[in-house]
């Protein structure tokens, strides 16, 4: 004799419980409670300006686009290629 046949049907949904329902409802509470916390507590948008740090990154940036032009420029054979960078 099979374990189903002496508990039913494998698909015979799991019986109704108010303990459990209780006990699932109190664990989403408290992840509730301990998300909003957490978003409370997290530090704001920070007070200085980060123009300073786009600036430089926007201008190495730049000079590397550059650099490559002119390696690519070098290696066409449409620049002099005697500076020591482009090698």
């Amino acid at each position: 004799m099979s374990i189903l046949a002496q508990t039913g049907s494998f698909w015979e949904p799991v019986p109704f419980s108010i303990p459990l329902l209780l006990v699932m409802a109190a664990f989403c509470l408290l992840l509730t409670i301990i998300y909003v916390v957490w978003m409370v507590i997290q530090p704001e948008e920070p007070d200085h300006s980060t123009t300073e740090l786009v600036d430089r990154a926007t201008r190495q940036d730049r000079e590397e686009a550059e650099l490559i032009t002119r390696r690519l420029d070098a290696d066409s054979g449409r620049a002099d290629a005697s500076e020591p960078e482009l090698r």
